[in-house]
């Protein structure tokens, strides 16, 4: 395996550039497609600038979440980047509402794109929209720009993704996911805004109650420790330990520092907290460096 500890520090203090894994993009069209889908979405489509991208949550009306979108304008349509995994369940959740709306739905596969971020994206020549991918401004662009940089190595952005704490559908997210729990209220709602389903919850949530769970950050204890997802944290020293959650996305950083992981909490969770290895039996102590959860 190549030596990446280089390349891990340099993409943590000046960012980079990485090919985006496979995404879908669903087409708004008609008359109605902006005034439609402001009235479904956690953001106000209204305050985003023509062309760029925003974050944003569509949800049950039990406040949980459908999908994790990016959402753009682009003249009279609206383009929503999703998760492949999400695509059916969004476009019924869509269509589900379009009573007498003149507007279509359709979905297609998401070009190939190159992601470029943090100071690389400022020193590189970009005719592109702003998206932000890895918790600070990036840019799209296509795999034949001139402008591509040496492409990230896997092992690294994943690396950056756990370390930032940003969640990812099918590991972080699901349909069962209150936003908040993930921190999603901080970057994807907008409070003072009009009516979409699901509000009512999530206004209920910031002003007079909590969720019950936290996403967290973890680094591993001890440097030769594996983490996986799917382990169970558990709670407490000796035969007190009890489990409390469980592990949804880890690594061992390419520089061979220990493992990093995320992983929900019960809000007010105490430690010493412990991954349990369920083939061994093993504990790994586990220090946590972050909550992103609020």
């Amino acid at each position: 395996m190549p030596d990446l500890s280089d390349q891990l520090a340099r993409a943590r203090h000046d960012g980079g550039a990485y090919a985006l894994p496979p995404r879908t993009l669903v087409r708004l069209t008609g008359a109605d497609a902006f005034r439609y889908l402001n009235g479904q979405i956690t953001k106000d489509l209204g305050r985003a600038p023509e062309g760029g991208w925003v974050p944003a949550c569509i949800l049950s009306p039990k406040g949980r979440l459908c999908a994790l979108l990016q959402v753009s304008r682009e003249g009279g349509d609206v383009l929503l980047e999703c998760h492949p995994e999400v695509v059916e369940e969004l476009l019924v959740r869509l269509e589900r509402y379009i009573v007498a709306d003149d507007v279509a739905v359709s979905a297609v596969p998401a070009p190939p794109s190159i992601h470029v971020f943090g100071r690389a994206a400022g020193s590189a020549s970009l005719s592109s929209s702003g998206i932000m991918r890895m918790g600070e401004p990036g840019y799209d662009i296509s795999p034949e720009n001139p402008q591509v940089l040496e492409l990230l190595d896997p092992s690294v952005v994943e690396t950056l993704r756990i370390e930032r704490g940003i969640p990812a559908w099918g590991r972080e997210l699901n349909s069962e996911t209150l936003p908040p729990e993930a921190g999603l209220d901080r970057t994807c709602i907008d409070f003072d805004r009009g009516c979409y389903p699901g509000q009512e919850v999530i206004s209920r949530l910031k002003s007079i109650g909590r969720v019950n769970r936290l996403l967290t950050g973890f680094v591993a204890g001890e440097t030769a420790s594996l983490l996986a997802p799917g382990m169970p944290i558990a709670a407490g020293e000796g035969g007190e330990s009890k489990s409390v959650g469980r592990i949804t996305s880890a690594i061992m950083p390419p520089d061979g520092s220990p493992c990093v992981a995320l992983g929900y909490l019960p809000r007010g969770a105490d430690g010493p907290f412990f991954a349990l290895d369920p083939l061994t039996g093993g504990k790994t102590p586990l220090s946590i460096v972050a909550t992103y959860g609020t």
